[in-house]
């Protein structure tokens, strides 16, 4: 779900960055995508750990984007990224980062908002495939196919 939020907006976004920071159209555009893989990346984990109530707090409006130490580490991994894999500035960075992330996630609150759901179903969403599969696949293996 939160994959089909960032690519819907990804355009809009894109133009963001390219108006606001002046990317270049490629360099907005990657931005973007790079900051899809972060997310995802901090919410399946925490979500597999059990360590997603920081993140509900934001979708759920009780908190900002940068008061959340989920969405703080997503912001600075993602500086880095821009920087070494994009040769964006660190100063400019440092402004896409938060910024992004805080346009994504407010997106991703209102649609929650919008169609009531509670953690279960968001960390539903976000296990399902990746991480869901590889781990009942990789235990269905070890145990008999008990999974399979």
């Amino acid at each position: 779900m939160l994959e089909n939020i960032i690519n819907n907006m990804k355009g809009q976004l894109t133009g963001e960055l390219q108006s606001k920071f002046n990317l270049e159209p490629d360099k907005a555009d990657k931005s973007v995508d790079l900051a899809k893989e972060n997310l995802m990346e901090e919410m399946k984990q925490r979500a597999s750990s059990g360590d997603f109530g920081g993140i509900m707090d934001v979708l759920k409006g009780q908190k900002g984007a940068t008061q959340s130490a989920g969405i703080n580490n997503v912001i600075q991994k993602y500086v880095g990224d821009l920087t070494a894999k994009l040769g964006i500035p660190e100063s400019i960075a440092k402004q896409v980062a938060p910024f992004v992330i805080t346009f994504i996630m407010d997106k991703f609150s209102s649609k929650v908002a919008s169609e009531g759901m509670g953690q279960s179903e968001i960390v539903g969403s976000l296990l399902s495939g990746g991480i869901k599969d590889s781990v009942t696949k990789g235990l269905g293996g070890k145990l008999g196919g008990l999974f399979k």
